[in-house]
């Protein structure tokens, strides 16, 4: 009995030991590590509907897109067919084609038949360069069945298509899809499918272009074995067979360079997808690609488009350049590139000064002759209108009122604006920049412009009623779907939505300057805001337009900083822009928001505030700031005889036959051009005379210099120091000024007051006074 008890007890331990050297070998086994594929991958960009907008090839040179998630079912049934159709019901190894392989070597004295499963072949694509030796299949199939138990069939069967070798440097079935029939897997008919499924059992001996025959006949029978497995109909077999090979391997689409550039990552393993309208995207390439034939008979080579959505700030379309292989700059991306702003900015000066209570929308504006660190601003026409009203100073993009305006709103204000709107370009302080900060003296990218445009048009789409501010702040527009279909989060904006309205309702005239010829292309489809700008010497031409549904920016010029006469925002960027808003036609506009805007009475003459000198008055609705501007300065209570021909006082006429009268009057400086474009102005009587002239009215003023000024004198072809020209204005035509620098007097003028001098450096003062007694002094400096 105990002997019996006691072979039982052995046998139970033997089996113990049995089951614990399985356990022992299973663990050790599942240490094996799960193979890896360290190879390079293609860069690819997708647009918003996953389609290809174009990849870069891996660091190895070959074409091998990143890993699928999905492998097509027509391209998953054909290789399963034609490579192992017991992918799904084997461990990885078939012993049955195991077998038959062994005996058909046998048989042959040598190696005809491998019985590699799919499973079996990936772990073999991952030991690239191993010899084929018995020793290395053993330890295939250890890794293989260490594969199949780490990942389910269809992982296994996903890196198969992305691994597997197609011919020549094309690595996967998405790139080969793309480079043999220029379309993704997915939308692969059964016969190209069957044709790309039968390439990696011999990629280096048969692909598209080499050995066609053979690639048919492979190719033909394995649609048959479809056919008789009933995976296809007859219909469907006989379309297949019909089918075309393909030829060599064609180029990738290209629809986006420089954004494919920007998603190119170090390791260059990455789809990106991003939210470019690949439709879109395509038609704007075309319309750049109509305009730049003209503007290269112009000696320009460069253009860049960006086109956002408002609600989500994603980017619609982003072209960098006309042509990235063009030798002319044509790699540059101009969309991140810095360049000089030209006049583009005006609108947020104007809307600034709105916002701040700085002036009334249509008030009048110096335009006059202005000097400052040695640089004297002109209008594109090289004429002076005296004054102009703000909102046509803006239409017409005038320079020298826009200064005027930044003179008075402050240079270090307005920078910290414009950084506030996200142009983070503006690095130095406001005392670099100056006032060429409104003529392009500081850079912008064309990415952060649109970006701020937006960002007011944002303002206006979710304005909210019962408060004065937006929810909604600034956000650099973006091609990556961070937010998809969410609007931007909450946060308060530079600007009130009133103002901004105002500045965009303006920007809808079409009463545009020669310069700024082209904008009737505008498409009568829908209402667009749009801005040009030129910047100096003609090297930038820039142009953006904006609605509640998108915004628009345009670039044109050489990205060398070449410049080019016609170069300007109106004839080589706006015909961009309106060819691109046609194809983005919104017929809604921006709701008024009334909340944030106020009646006020409003001097028709001035476009000021209404004082109660003023004659005409009308009463427009307008930003609740632009109460706090300030009431007509140029309205006056004048008082003239009872024949209205000259100007008196109580001190030499009858204070009973004083007729009071309110009387436009604009400073001697401004009026002197002003009266030149408006013939219905009414310049002042002179005084009676031997009256003793009041204070009240300035007659005579200085034009150049300006209080604090600093002169630099210019130098002749010689090299000698040459002279400055002073110059003035006097109220009465025909009156004389007398001229003294520094209390030594240097002759008179009439009419035409310009006096010139050759001041030493340093400190002086010029004072003229006419006839009558009427002074204007300056003091300024004059440096080397």
């Amino acid at each position: 009995m105990k002997q019996f008890s006691g072979k039982i007890l052995l046998n139970i331990l033997s089996r113990h030991k049995m089951f614990s050297s399985i356990a022992v070998l299973f663990c050790l086994f599942l240490f094996v590590p799960v193979i890896r594929f360290d190879v390079p991958y293609s860069t690819v960009v997708e647009a918003s509907d996953g389609s290809l907008l174009g990849a870069k090839i891996a660091t190895d040179g070959q074409w091998r897109f990143p890993l699928q998630d999905i492998v097509p079912e027509k391209f998953r049934k054909c290789i399963i067919r034609f490579e192992d159709r017991k992918f799904y019901f084997h461990p990885g190894i078939d012993p049955f084609a195991l077998g038959r392989a062994i005996l058909q070597n046998i048989r042959a004295r040598k190696i005809v038949s491998g019985a590699s499963t799919l499973s079996m072949q990936v772990v073999r694509l991952s030991r690239k360069g191993e010899p084929r030796t018995l020793w290395e299949k053993f330890l295939e199939m250890g890794l293989t069945l260490r594969l199949e138990l780490a990942k389910p069939k269809r992982e296994i069967l996903s890196l198969y298509a992305a691994i597997a070798p197609f011919g020549g440097n094309v690595v996967g079935l998405e790139a080969a899809a793309w480079r043999y029939f220029g379309c993704s897997a997915d939308q692969l008919s059964w016969g190209e499918s069957a044709g790309l499924a039968v390439l990696p059992n011999a990629p280096s001996y048969i692909f598209p272009g080499k050995n066609n025959e053979l690639l048919k006949t492979k190719r033909d029978r394995l649609l048959h074995h479809l056919l008789i497995d009933h995976t296809i109909d007859s219909v469907t077999y006989e379309l297949a067979v019909s089918e075309p090979l393909p030829g060599k391997p064609g180029k990738l689409p290209d629809l986006a360079h420089h954004l494919m550039n920007r998603c190119a990552s170090p390791t260059n393993a990455a789809i990106v997808k991003t939210t470019i309208d690949r439709s879109l995207q395509i038609a704007a390439q075309r319309i750049i690609d109509q305009q730049m034939p003209q503007l290269k008979g112009n000696h320009i080579y460069n253009a860049a488009c960006l086109v956002a959505e408002i609600r989500t700030g994603k980017i619609l379309a982003y072209i960098g350049n006309a042509d990235w292989s063009d030798s002319h700059g044509g790699a540059v991306d101009m969309i991140e590139a810095r360049r000089s702003t030209g006049s583009i900015l005006k609108p947020f000066l104007y809307t600034a000064m709105l916002d701040g209570g700085k002036m009334m929308p249509n008030a009048l504006t110096p335009d006059l002759p202005l000097y400052f660190s040695g640089y004297a601003p002109q209008n594109f026409d090289l004429q002076f209108s005296g004054a102009v009203p703000a909102s046509e100073a803006l239409i017409r993009s005038l320079n020298v009122p826009a200064v005027f305006m930044l003179k008075n709103y402050t240079p270090v204000r307005f920078l910290d604006i414009l950084r506030r709107v996200g142009l983070t370009t503006f690095t130095k302080d406001a005392g670099h920049y100056g006032l060429s900060l409104i003529l392009g003296g500081g850079e912008a990218t064309l990415r952060e412009l649109v970006s701020a445009y937006g960002s007011m048009a944002r303002v206006l789409n979710r304005y909210n009623k019962k408060s004065e501010y937006y929810s909604g702040d600034y956000r650099l527009v973006d091609f990556l779907p961070s937010t998809p279909n969410t609007e931007l989060p909450d946060g308060k904006f530079v600007y009130r939505a009133a103002s901004i309205w105002q500045t965009f309702n303006i920007l809808t005239e079409l009463n545009r300057p020669e310069e700024e010829a082209g904008w009737q292309q505008l498409s009568s489809s829908g209402r667009l805001a749009w801005k040009t700008g030129t910047s100096f010497g003609f090297r930038d031409a820039w142009a953006i337009g904006v609605n509640p549904e998108y915004v628009i920016g345009v670039w044109a010029g050489n990205a060398s900083g070449e410049g080019r006469p016609g170069l300007t925002g109106g004839q080589a960027a706006a015909p961009i822009l309106f060819e691109v808003s046609s194809l983005l036609s919104s017929q809604c506009w921006f709701e008024k928001p009334l909340s944030g805007m106020m009646p006020v009475e409003v001097c028709r003459e001035s476009g000021y505030r209404a004082s109660v000198n003023c004659n005409e008055v009308d009463t427009i609705m307008v930003p609740e700031s632009c109460l706090n501007s300030t009431p007509c300065p140029y309205h006056h209570k004048v008082h003239l005889d009872a024949n209205r021909q000259y100007l008196v006082n109580a001190e030499c006429y009858p204070s009973g036959r004083i007729v009071n009268e309110n009387w436009f009057i604009l400073p001697p400086a401004m009026e002197y051009y002003y009266r030149k474009y408006h013939p219905a102005y009414r310049t002042l009587p002179p005084w009676l005379p031997g009256a003793r002239q009041g204070s009240e009215i300035q007659m005579v003023e200085l034009i150049y210099p300006d209080d604090r000024l600093m002169v630099y004198l210019p130098r002749n072809n010689d090299g000698q120091k040459g002279q400055v020209i002073f110059q003035a204005a006097h109220r009465r035509s025909g009156a004389p000024i007398f001229w003294h620098l520094d209390d030594t007097y240097l002759g008179s003028t009439r009419d035409i007051h310009q006096m010139a001098a050759s001041p030493l450096p340093g400190d002086h003062k010029l004072v003229i006074v006419d006839e009558l007694g009427n002074s204007s002094t300056r003091y300024f400096k004059v440096v080397k």
